[in-house]
């Protein structure tokens, strides 16, 4: 997955239109539009807006290696944004608690 292919990636799993996006980011949508099809690269300004407005990960997003290589993917969706968000305000011991009810959902899953 090239640079290119990824910056859609973030936008698509944001459900934003290039228009939306663009603007998000400080970029025109043609100049979105270049990036996504690899004509040009984000200068240096819009990775830095990616990974602030979206919380994607630069070593994720700047890597040339193969992606077979990958754990997971390392951006982040709005969704996900919220839930880690709420875990984070939770006391230790409701923590805790959402940990093993996603694991009793995690074995009901591997073992319906």
């Amino acid at each position: 997955m090239n640079l290119g292919d990824k910056v859609r990636t973030i936008r698509k799993s944001h459900e934003l239109n290039q228009k939306e996006f663009a603007l998000k980011i400080g970029v025109s949508q043609g100049t979105l539009s270049d990036i996504e099809r690899g004509v040009c690269l984000p200068s240096c300004e819009t990775i830095i807006a990616l990974k602030n407005t979206f919380q994607c990960d630069l070593n994720w997003l700047l890597s040339d290696y193969d992606e077979s290589f990958s754990q997971t993917p390392t951006y982040i969706s709005s969704e996900e944004l919220k839930l880690l968000t709420s875990i984070r305000a939770l006391p230790a011991q409701e923590k805790n608690e959402l940990y093993e009810i996603i694991e009793i959902k995690m074995r009901k899953i591997k073992y319906p």
